[in-house]
């Protein structure tokens, strides 16, 4: 009996993981954003100081910039920079350009995220599917399951949720 019960936990363990109800958002902390570029190429991003760096799988790594182009939500590319004085993303897209905590960018599956800036790297939420038409009306919720779970209190996720929550004011 001892043995069978550490097994159906397991089984019970995987089951519920690969469940919807386990299919909501993930958030979580990296020193990289895996992103869509401009051209659809699945490429990382790296925080060297105030700059970023960008690689792809088989290339090496360029050189630090301080602004790359990356996909929104609705696909069009947009440029991102970092403004260090200020302490928020600045995203141009053509002569418009707008500044906040938040960026929302295409994972190399397709999905819809969000991440703002920690000292390092990024804290990042999963907020639609790749085939979702209408990912903007995920945010609140993603936002408050964010601040919800955000138990160890890691201040960028309280930033993150607090600008999913609101709903965010960008198109970018």
């Amino acid at each position: 009996m001892t043995r069978s019960f550490p097994a159906f936990a397991t089984a019970l363990l995987v089951a519920v993981s690969a469940s919807p109800l386990m299919a909501g958002p993930r958030a979580y902390e990296d020193n990289k954003l895996n992103f869509k570029d401009c051209k659809d190429a699945n490429v990382t991003a790296r925080w060297f100081k105030a700059e970023l760096t960008l690689s792809e799988a088989g290339k090496s790594p360029e050189e630090p910039s301080d602004s790359i182009e990356i996909q929104n939500w609705d696909g069009k590319c947009v440029k991102l920079q970092w403004d260090t004085d200020a302490a928020h993303f600045v995203l141009s897209e053509g002569d418009a350009s707008e500044t906040g905590q938040l960026i929302k960018y295409i994972a190399w599956d397709g999905s819809r995220w969000a991440a703002t800036r920690t000292y390092s790297g990024f804290f990042h939420a999963r907020v639609a599917d790749k085939d979702d038409p209408d990912p903007r009306s995920k945010m609140q919720a993603a936002g408050e399951w964010l601040a919800k779970n955000n138990t160890l209190q890691v201040p960028a996720a309280d930033v993150l949720a607090a600008g999913l929550s609101s709903g965010g004011t960008s198109n970018n």
